[in-house]
């Protein structure tokens, strides 16, 4: 069996990872994939839905293998703006909302801008909210605020952020050392079968 170039397979999750793509917001992933697949010069459809087929030649063409893998990650979408300019969010593909509070997000718009901003509860500070440590993390209790200085909902409605638009959080990368471990570990499981 040929060896596997852990740094490659490296470099190319990382720059997948760091492209954004909750569920229904793939294209930017796919065309990435499509590109980096197209310099093996293996053959790459596009289903009705936008999915990625490959076509990888085996050596042995009595059977054929399938493997099926997601570039869809989660997400949030802008569910409504609030009047202090803050938005109202709800989920995409079911992320655990107490883990995202304090979490960096991308607004991605409908004209292609792109605005940061962080995901908080809505009582964000024990030193100004006695319930701020026990307070639920959920969407009617948690909000998006925009790295923008916004004071309204109008203000925000400026920048064109409109109800509906894709919410992106920001990828956690692990170490280097931590990942080829990873990797190590999902090599040896999985790479037999193939």
């Amino acid at each position: 069996m040929e060896s596997i170039n852990k740094e490659f397979v490296l470099k190319v999750a990382n720059e997948l990872i760091n492209i954004d793509s909750p569920s229904s917001y793939t294209k930017s992933a796919i065309n990435y994939l499509k590109e980096n697949i197209a310099k093996f010069n293996f053959e790459t459809t596009l289903s009705n839905k936008g999915n990625l087929i490959v076509s990888i030649p085996g050596k042995d063409t009595s059977h054929t293998i399938g493997l099926s893998a997601h570039v869809d990650t989660l997400g949030l979408m802008v569910r409504s703006i609030k009047s202090d300019g803050k938005l109202a969010f709800t989920r995409i593909g079911g992320p655990m909302l107490p883990t995202l509070d304090g979490e960096y997000c991308r607004i991605l718009t409908r004209e292609g801008k792109i605005y940061t901003g962080t995901i908080l509860s809505t009582t964000p500070a024990a030193h100004v909210f006695p319930d701020a440590t026990s307070a639920p993390r959920k969407e009617d209790t948690m909000e998006i605020r925009i790295d923008e200085i916004v004071y309204s909902k109008e203000d925000t409605e400026k920048l064109g952020i409109q109800n509906g638009d894709i919410i992106a959080i920001e990828p956690k990368l692990q170490s280097p050392k931590a990942a080829l471990s990873n990797l190590d570990f999902w090599m040896i499981r999985f790479l037999p079968v193939l």
